[in-house]
């Protein structure tokens, strides 16, 4: 075994199902989680209805508040490079919704509600 072990830091984001009343969420059901590795500009979405499925939420470049959901990543060369392919999804940080990423999925016609604060375990 090799005494150097890379350790990649990865923060935990809980993703729920609920509804919103003003500035919270109720009746939250956790339904899956994103995680965000240091020194990567996006979070990896896994959903416990889809399991072996990974989605990938990514910052629009032009925005401050808005996020694209894809189904697919094509690796570069360079860790910036990647490329994402095939949205499915969108994300919007409302200044209302004070703790909360509200994920939109057009074709499932469901609103999820990712957790702003990392969890630990």
């Amino acid at each position: 075994m090799n005494n150097q072990e890379i350790r990649i830091l990865s923060d935990k984001h809980e993703i729920f199902t609920g509804f919103r009343k003003d500035t919270n969420i109720e009746a939250k059901l956790l339904v899956g989680a994103a995680f965000k590795d240091e020194n990567t500009p996006y979070y990896k979405i896994r959903l416990m209805m889809f399991p072996g499925f990974t989605y990938y939420l990514v910052k629009n470049k032009d925005s401050v508040d808005r996020y694209t959901i894809f189904s697919k990543m094509v690796h570069g060369k360079e860790k910036d490079q990647n490329k994402f392919l095939n949205p499915i999804g969108s994300g919007t940080l409302d200044p209302k919704l004070l703790s909360y990423l509200e994920l939109r999925f057009p074709m499932l016609r469901a609103t999820l509600y990712m957790s702003l604060f990392s969890k630990k375990d």
